[in-house]
């Protein structure tokens, strides 16, 4: 039996997690022993121990800074934590002894260095948009530190993949597959609202708090050019009590006080006037509640991978999204979703005009081609192709 060890930053689910779990779920267990290192403890940590897979702890075990200036405290401190781990890492490698070296992001490529040289096989998950001309010279001791130390590299999308010259090297595509079978729990949008909805028009959006998918100017946007009374726009991962209480929320309204308000802040004050919006927790079980939904919105304010936005394809529902690489692809060159450019008020208002004025053309289109995201997604179709590159690596 060959051992994998699967090696990542983040202990949460959500993001890199959630599609690190899944893949676990996925690993055949009479071929292959999987063994999963991370930093810390968490509720990923949890999912994996159901799965009788046994996890590793590195507490330094730190990313290089992403598409991001080294001329900070922040960055300089990342990059130091990352050196100064890499001998531990190496204490690891030796303990577990595994077949395969699973990185996976590759912003944790330094460790690639360590493992290809004790004799390891390689294997590394792109999972970044890191464009060409940010940020140069990071980018290119990047790149040549991955196409120098790994065996194999894969990649969430047709951008990721493009990022490296490979060599003789395939870079394959494994899409973070999609399967909602277990996601649905029926959860009726009225319940959510806290009123009557058969005649609202609910637009969704998933991006919770963070700053790079465009809360706030999602919430700007749909009180100022969405103003309908029917309309409502449904915000999840955000829980309003939690987020109003305790030490942080005291800090950011002192700070407010004394003229300096907090991303977070004013994304609140915006929330409370427009009392069309409501507000709830991130949950797993999504399915019903995208499918009841007018509208999914998707406002990165950079690129990056957009599952929501292929999530809501596979269910024919509606999507308002910023015209990236990412979102072109996974809606069959914009065929399939209403893109608007990115960073742009007033684009996002047009297409959201198109939107209400093509309803009908709209959703026949994702009756007739939704099937093919849903094919790009399909869960087998994607294990499959990992299963190769384990056989290839590991025969």
């Amino acid at each position: 039996m060959k051992t994998i060890l699967y090696v990542y930053h983040v202990s949460n689910i959500g993001g890199g997690s959630y599609c690190l779990l899944n893949i676990l779920k996925e690993v055949n267990r009479q071929i292959y022993k999987p063994i999963v290192l991370l930093k810390a403890n968490g509720s990923l940590v949890d999912e994996i121990r159901k799965l009788d897979i046994e996890v590793f702890f590195l507490p330094t075990l730190s990313t290089v800074p992403y598409n991001q200036t080294m001329l900070s405290i922040s960055a300089i401190w990342d990059a130091l934590k990352t050196i100064f781990s890499l001998k531990r890492f190496e204490y690891i490698l030796k303990e577990i002894s595994p077949d395969l070296v699973y990185i996976n992001t590759m912003m944790l490529y330094p460790y690639l260095r360590i493992a290809k040289r004790k004799g390891f096989k390689t294997l590394i998950h792109i999972r970044e948009h890191w464009p060409v001309n940010e940020h140069k010279w990071q980018r290119k001791i990047a790149i040549e530190h991955i196409n120098r130390y790994s065996d194999q590299i894969i990649a969430i999308n047709s951008f990721s993949s493009r990022m490296f010259n490979a060599k003789q090297k395939e870079n394959i595509i494994v899409y973070d597959w999609i399967d909602l079978k277990d996601r649905y729990e029926y959860c009726p949008m009225s319940k959510l609202l806290g009123e009557d909805a058969k005649k609202l028009k609910v637009y969704l959006f998933t991006g919770g708090l963070q700053k790079i998918k465009g809360t706030y100017e999602v919430v700007k946007g749909f009180s100022k050019h969405i103003t309908e009374k029917n309309e409502r726009l449904l915000i999840m991962g955000i829980n309003m009590k939690q987020i109003n209480a305790g030490r942080n929320a005291l800090i950011r309204n002192i700070l407010a006080l004394i003229g300096y308000k907090t991303y977070s802040f004013k994304v609140f004050e915006a929330i409370k006037n427009d009392c069309r919006i409501v507000c709830i927790p991130n949950t797993y079980r999504i399915k019903h509640i995208l499918e009841q939904a007018y509208c999914n919105i998707s406002y990165f304010t950079m690129p990056h991978a957009n599952l929501a936005l292929a999530e809501a394809i596979i269910l024919r529902t509606p999507s308002v999204a910023a015209l990236t690489p990412e979102s072109l692809e996974y809606s069959n060159n914009g065929d399939l979703a209403i893109l608007f450019n990115q960073n742009n008020e007033n684009d996002f208002a047009e297409k959201i005009r198109l939107l209400k004025n093509n309803e009908r053309t709209i959703h026949e289109k994702l009756r007739n081609n939704s099937y093919i995201i849903e094919d790009m997604f399909n869960k087998n179709k994607n294990v499959q192709k990992l299963d190769k590159v384990y056989k290839n690596l590991l025969s």
